[in-house]
């Protein structure tokens, strides 16, 4: 009795490497672009904690740019500079709003870059 041998299933070897290609693909993205990411947040919580601190309460922009700059370099922020806030008065009520908007550019590989945008605003209630 001859037997047959049966036919081979499963993912073949091109299938393969082309997952592998797909997740250094994904893999080589995040981590290009996740510090950056990690940096927004740490920017951000820099500007809630100073709409929360009583001491930067009624101060002048002058004084807030310099706690803000002071709090960034604590922090070692990089990629955002005094330059990239602006201070003035909210649109509705008092106070002062503090807002960021900045982007960076970063190399991905080949002729590819990635340019990410990042913006958030705080309002600094009055004394």
């Amino acid at each position: 009795m001859v037997q047959r041998l049966a036919r081979q299933r499963g993912i073949g070897m091109i299938a393969v490497l082309l997952w592998v290609l797909v997740a250094g693909g994904i893999a080589t993205v995040a981590l290009r672009l996740g510090p950056l990411y990690m940096e927004f947040l740490t920017v951000r919580s820099v500007m809630n904690a100073l709409a929360e601190d009583p001491q930067a309460r009624g101060t002048s922009s002058r004084e807030l740019a310099r706690m803000v700059t002071s709090r960034l370099d604590v922090n070692q922020v990089a990629h955002v500079q005094g330059s990239d806030f602006s201070y003035g008065r909210p649109s509705a009520g008092e106070g002062t709003d503090v807002a960021v908007a900045y982007e960076v550019r970063r190399h991905l590989g080949f002729n590819v870059d990635a340019v990410v945008m990042f913006d958030h605003r705080v309002t600094i209630p009055p004394k």
